[in-house]
């Protein structure tokens, strides 16, 4: 509302809510929680690490650093079915129906790596392109 070409506080703060509440509406806190565990997660210690998060895919040594490596896949399938008119019976005959079938799959990923030093956690590194949900199911244990 406008008043002598000034908007009133009360339709701004208003709008201001609105926004607000959108924004949180759209929230993940799994993946939120997932993408705070690089810092929070500094400082456990190895069998903590191991007790939460359970046994490591891989694992290696380098030195005095020792590097433990979770990894979660998902494979999401996706049909779309088309109806079309048979080709065999041509434009003018009985108009039988055949099914188009299209299939789509997409591979999501997550991989965390832990870096210790003298057992314990010195940092956590997911890879590139991750999917924070499937970093949540590494790491959610930890982080409650």
């Amino acid at each position: 509302m406008t008043i002598g070409g000034k908007r009133t506080p009360w339709v701004r703060r208003s709008g201001l809510l609105v926004a607000v509440a959108m924004l949180v509406s759209c929230a993940n806190p799994q993946a939120e929680l997932a993408l705070r565990a690089p810092t929070a997660m500094v400082g456990i210690s190895k069998g903590s690490l191991l007790s939460c998060a359970g046994v490591p895919e891989r694992s290696a040594v380098s030195g005095d650093a020792e590097y433990l490596v979770y990894t979660r896949r998902q494979t999401l399938v996706d049909r779309d079915v088309d109806w079309e008119p048979s080709p065999w019976l041509g434009p003018r005959g009985p108009m039988l129906w055949q099914p188009d079938v299209t299939t789509w799959s997409r591979t999501y990923s997550c991989e965390a790596t832990f870096e210790l030093h003298g057992g314990q956690v010195t940092a956590v590194r997911y890879n590139d392109r991750r999917d924070p949900t499937l970093c949540y199911q590494i790491v959610g244990n930890c982080m409650r």
